[in-house]
């Protein structure tokens, strides 16, 4: 079977990435050869290599019910299997969350169903996903497509409940029987909350996952699906119908769970306007067809604000019947080519650039510093080397003057050393106050507080105003953070830029870290608490429900937006003066060796060929490492895109070449 574009790009991806993880691990291995690792080096990479090996492409198709995204997944991953694979068919198809993806774990093929029942208990989604005793487990038959397919039809299975039931579990919408001349005593109700699916589908082993959504309701009911599945896709796909275009619910879902997402990325969402074969009326012409195409396109883009080359229109099912019957001609006019290949193309793009500036950029820096600590080095002994050419043949008295100017060097140098344990105290207390800012023992006191006082208080207007202040308590809180951590980043760089003017140290300063990143992130999430906060669903649903999905999804991850925020700011201000510390302590080895040199010179003229042959070698030695260093250097932060399906290889860089750090 011949590759799809998608595929040719992901294996590029692929390779990319080996090639990332290959540069790592040599960077690992000098520094141990050059004993400049340290614990803190060594647990950044080994949580690079970690994050590495674990990162994942995932793409996530959002739309309301009816709009063809089931028959859209099969059509670009599953036509191979000559069948719909996952069930679609007319009305409502998937009735809970879907993933799929290949579970390297366990490497067997399986599906997961979590029971709807479990809407109602505390626990979080995540949280559900750890305790497998909560799930029903089918394994699927690889060679046994008809079982598969029979097994996957669970993923729509609904069930009877009482309407009392189906409205504790938030799954009763009374607009459905407004008709009616008095509600139903029982109505059918999802049989399943969410799937998981372990399949080994060859995109999927290479690390792809699929998140299949179904629709406004559930996107509201399961705020973990809008809070945290979502932001963390690398592309989403919202499907409408080009028949019907932007209706008030798609227009909704956009508004309430798409449009954060594509105001903060710059890719990574396409709007595809399915059902176009609705619109090949055979009493039209071709053309005027491709021009009603073009005006729900246009149409499409003006009502939600984007940029008509991100709107696709084409036709799912029949890209699908085209590919099973190989059908080149409706294949071409169902448009699925032209998505695919931008998806492909777009989806991969995005997901290099967040790896290079969340997992990579970290791991550059540390090579810069490597660089600049072997550069500072090399240009040390570059001019010993030449003093001590400048020695051959003089009198002792020049050799004493050098040794008195070297002493008077030391002296100097001592002094900004001890100015620099002052800087470094300050630093240290200034580092202690944004940790106690970020404090999670604290945060998570609040946080307790907050639920007992939502517990006890049983008015609407009483859970929205806790909800208020338990976020406007930590958004003062990320503000504090983003203050304090730009006067530690002043501080920083006011301290290495001291020692780079005063004694030409070249090692570069250290990576800052920006808090921007985690506050944009928390008012995000306040956003989508407002929303929730003043959605008709707080008025209407049960107050123990509404409580466990506040909690349980957005203050939950505004908590673990301030983990990984203490992270970050830890392992922050644990590298950021390693490097300067090591360079302060080499320099200050080496002029107490340069003196040495002068001692013995001053007695043995022979010491002094000597000495300038061992200066020689280590010279050539360190060049060597430089070159290594850039080679590295550019394989990391290289930021051509590995899309071209060609063999990734690293730059080399001519060891002749000019002496200076990668970047500054």
């Amino acid at each position: 079977m011949a590759k799809t574009k998608l595929e040719q790009q992901v294996e590029s991806y692929e390779l990319w990435k080996k090639h990332l993880i290959e540069t790592v691990d040599r960077y690992r291995t000098w520094l141990q050869k050059s004993r400049l690792g340290t614990p803190t080096a060594e647990k950044q990479i080994r949580e690079c290599l970690s994050a590495l090996d674990s990162e994942h492409l995932s793409i996530t198709f959002v739309a309301e019910f009816s709009r063809g995204k089931t028959e859209l997944i099969n059509a670009i991953f599953f036509a191979d299997y000559g069948r719909r694979l996952l069930p679609s068919t007319a009305g409502r198809t998937t009735m809970c969350p879907t993933e799929m993806f290949w579970d390297k774990k366990v490497n067997r093929a399986y599906i997961r169903l979590l029971p709807i029942e479990t809407r109602l208990e505390d626990a979080s989604l995540s949280e559900l996903k750890r305790d497998h005793r909560k799930w029903t487990i089918h394994l699927l038959d690889p060679n046994s497509i008809d079982q598969i397919e029979s097994t996957l039809k669970e993923v729509v299975a609904t069930r009877p409940a009482p309407r009392e039931e189906a409205i504790r579990l938030g799954l009763y919408d009374e607009q459905l029987y407004s008709n009616d001349a008095k509600p139903p005593a029982q109505v059918d109700i999802p049989k399943w909350r969410h799937a998981i699916i372990s399949f080994p589908h060859r995109l999927l082993q290479k690390g792809l996952s699929i998140l299949d959504t179904p629709g406004l309701n559930a996107l509201g009911s399961e705020p973990e699906l809008t809070l945290n599945m979502l932001p963390s896709s690398q592309a989403i796909l919202f499907l409408l119908a080009a028949d019907t275009g932007v209706t008030k619910s798609d227009l909704d879902m956009w508004q309430s769970h798409i449009r954060n997402f594509h105001s903060n990325r710059k890719k990574g969402l396409m709007v595809v306007l399915n059902k176009i074969d609705t619109l090949w009326d055979e009493l039209s012409t071709p053309s005027a067809i491709d021009d009603t195409v073009r005006r729900q396109v246009a149409t499409t883009a003006k009502i939600l604000g984007i940029d008509e080359s991100v709107v696709f229109p084409v036709s799912a099912q029949k890209g699908l019947l085209a590919k099973i019957r190989r059908d080149d001609a409706l294949l071409t006019r169902s448009r699925l080519l032209s998505l695919e290949e931008y998806l492909s193309r777009d989806l991969l793009e995005s997901r290099q650039k967040i790896v290079q500036e969340t997992i990579i950029s970290g791991i550059g820096n540390m090579v810069e510093n490597s660089y600049g600590i072997v550069a500072s080095k090399l240009n040390r002994i570059k001019t010993q080397i030449d003093e001590l050419k400048q020695l051959s043949g003089k009198s002792n008295d020049v050799i004493e003057h050098m040794m008195k100017e070297t002493r008077k060097e030391q002296a100097a140098y001592m002094k900004n050393v001890n100015s620099f344990q002052a800087s470094h105290k300050v630093l240290q207390e200034q580092s202690s106050q944004l940790r106690k800012t970020l404090d999670l023992k604290q945060l998570e006191e609040r946080i307790e507080e907050t639920k007992k006082a939502m517990e006890g208080n049983w008015t609407t207007h009483g859970l929205k105003v806790n909800m208020q202040m338990l976020f406007d308590y930590m958004r003062s809180q990320m503000h504090a953070a983003v203050e304090q951590s730009e006067s530690i980043r002043k501080l920083i760089r006011s301290i290495y830029r001291h020692f780079q003017n005063e004694h030409g140290f070249t090692v570069a300063q250290p990576k800052m870290l920006s808090m921007m990143r985690y506050r944009v992130s928390l008012e995000l999430l306040h956003q989508e608490a407002e929303a929730f906060r003043k959605s008709p669903v707080m008025a209407m649903t049960e107050k123990h429900f509404v409580l466990r999905r506040f909690i349980n999804a957005m203050v939950i991850q505004a908590r673990d937006l301030f983990d990984h925020a203490g992270q970050d700011v830890d392992n922050w201000l644990k590298s950021s003066m390693e490097p300067l510390i090591y360079q302060i302590r080499d320099h200050k080895d080496h002029m107490e060796q340069h003196l040495k040199d002068l001692q013995k010179i001053s007695q043995s003229k022979e010491t002094l060929t000597k000495r300038m042959a061992e200066l020689q070698k280590q010279y050539n030695a360190i060049t060597r490492q430089l070159t290594a260093l850039r080679n590295m250097h550019n394989t990391l932060t290289d930021t051509q895109s590995p899309l071209g399906g060609q063999s990734i290889k690293p730059k080399v860089v001519d060891p002749k070449g000019p002496s200076r750090s990668p970047s500054t």
